[in-house]
């Protein structure tokens, strides 16, 4: 079941990435066409709009990199230890990394919630609430890595220990 729920959030995480990264190479892609073409309706907002969609990509990407284990490795300080030493150094960089999304969401959502109080605005012509555009991406993005953490770990795998990935290459 879990296995089943981690395969469907890979798969809706990676048209959300998709779409958002789409949207920002169309949206200012079209924006310096116009701007190139027709200068008279170019607008203000399209480097702005794009640079919103790469965030919330960036962010969405990061539980699918914990997924993959396409996170930073550090093999050759781990081959120098035993098996049950590397085992145990893995456990502890789960733990380490997991509280460090978890510090990330919570300071990013008070980061969200300050720029909500004072309603920040974009200074181009949208005025979008930077608060919503920006600042909510950090804990949303922390979140679904938490989350994915959490399923992962049901479902007996280590997420952030590098150790899986060092087997697999011991194994080649």
């Amino acid at each position: 079941m879990i296995t089943k729920i981690l395969t469907i959030w890979t798969r809706i995480e990676a048209v959300l990435i998709g779409l958002c990264i789409i949207a920002a190479l169309l949206v200012f892609l079209g924006g310096a066409a116009v701007r190139a073409f027709a200068p008279a309706y170019s607008v203000d907002w399209a480097e702005e709009v794009a640079l919103y969609g790469i965030i919330w990509a960036t962010v969405l990407a990061g539980s699918s990199l914990v997924a993959e284990g396409r996170h930073l490795h550090t093999e050759v300080f781990l081959a120098r230890f035993s098996p049950r030493t590397r085992a145990v150094i893995g456990w502890v960089m789960t733990g380490v990394a997991t509280a460090f999304c978890a510090a990330m969401m919570v300071y990013g959502w008070q980061a969200y919630s300050f720029a909500l109080l004072l309603d920040e605005r974009s200074a181009s012509s949208l005025r979008v609430p930077q608060a919503y555009a920006v600042f909510l991406a950090l804990p949303v993005g922390m979140a679904l890595i938490l989350g994915r953490v959490a399923l992962m770990i049901l479902s007996g795998q280590r997420p952030f220990s590098g150790v899986v990935h060092l087997r697999e290459t011991e194994e080649l």
